[in-house]
């Protein structure tokens, strides 16, 4: 996030209780333009969610969308990230932003579809970020995922893992 330019835009797939749009936030800060879009169903319809649930991710106590702006107010992000209440898949039906930074990290039975139906909103050289997405330290869905969304060696430079998270730049 930090190598970003002015007035990019980062979508996070799966915020919970926004430890990692802490982290792209602080990446962002002072970049005029510059913004973040976390979407996550947070505590909402918890019934779908058991339904949905990868199992990954406690539903008990589940953060509120609330207590996450909160945090990012507290930590001056609160002008330039933008909560989204909802799923990615249902969001992405209405998207119409560019963006500059996808990272994805919401459902793990779901991470090749996120990047489907986002994907053409990618600008050229978006850098694409999986977490949870390395065989040694992530989860089998996730890591069947990546290997389809980076299988193109000719859309993706720069692809390399860092702990558990595996990201590349589109050409």
């Amino acid at each position: 996030a930090s190598e970003l330019p002015a007035g990019s835009t980062i979508v996070e797939i799966g915020c919970y209780g926004g430890l990692s749009t802490s982290y792209l936030a602080a990446g962002i800060k002072g970049k005029p333009g510059s913004k973040i879009i976390a979407m996550d169903p947070f505590n909402s319809d918890i019934d779908k969610q058991a339904e949905l649930t990868d199992g990954c991710v406690a539903l008990d106590d589940k953060p509120t969308k609330a207590l996450v702006a909160s945090r990012m107010q507290q930590r001056g992000y609160s002008d330039f990230v933008e909560l989204v209440e909802g799923y990615s898949q249902n969001i992405a039906k209405n998207w119409n932003h560019s963006i500059d930074f996808l990272w994805i990290d919401g459902n793990h039975e779901q991470a090749y579809q996120d990047y489907i139906d986002f994907k053409p909103f990618l600008k050229k050289n978006a850098r694409v970020a999986v977490h949870d997405a390395h065989p040694r330290y992530g989860y089998e869905a996730v890591v069947r995922d990546v290997r389809k969304i980076f299988a193109n060696d000719n859309e993706w430079r720069d692809l390399e893992q860092v702990k558990s998270i595996i990201t590349a730049v589109r050409r």
